[in-house]
């Protein structure tokens, strides 16, 4: 699979969760919910969309490639499972922090490290 960045795989989960909110995920919802610029969602969505990851339609309606849908559910398990581990850390994090957190690490390590996270 093509090697996604921690801002790739962001964007994706972010479309990913919208798309079971609401039947058609706009580029204006996508910006809100990751609290950035329009133009920036335009930017990386044409990225994902030339690596195979999702489609844009008119209206900057935007939709997960069966690839795309994969690689973001694998990365919510993967964000969830380390965001269940990190209470046992003992770090003084609020839920934003903890999800930002859990993302990095989720998108940092290698896939062996992850392997043995339980469910």
């Amino acid at each position: 699979m093509e090697r996604l960045t921690p801002a790739h795989r962001r964007y994706l989960a972010a479309i990913y969760d919208l798309a079971h909110a609401m039947q058609d995920v706009s580029t204006v919802e996508l910006a809100k919910a990751l609290r950035v610029t329009k133009p920036s969602v335009t930017r990386m969505s044409t990225v994902l969309m030339e690596k195979g990851f999702l489609v844009r339609k008119r209206y900057g309606k935007i939709y997960l490639t069966d690839t795309g849908f994969l690689a973001a559910r694998d990365f919510k398990r993967k964000t969830l499972q380390l965001q269940s581990l990190l209470p046992r850390l003992g770090l003084d994090l609020t839920e934003d922090e903890s999800f930002e957190l859990s993302c990095l690490l989720a998108a940092s390590l290698p896939e062996r490290a992850l392997e043995g996270l339980g469910a």
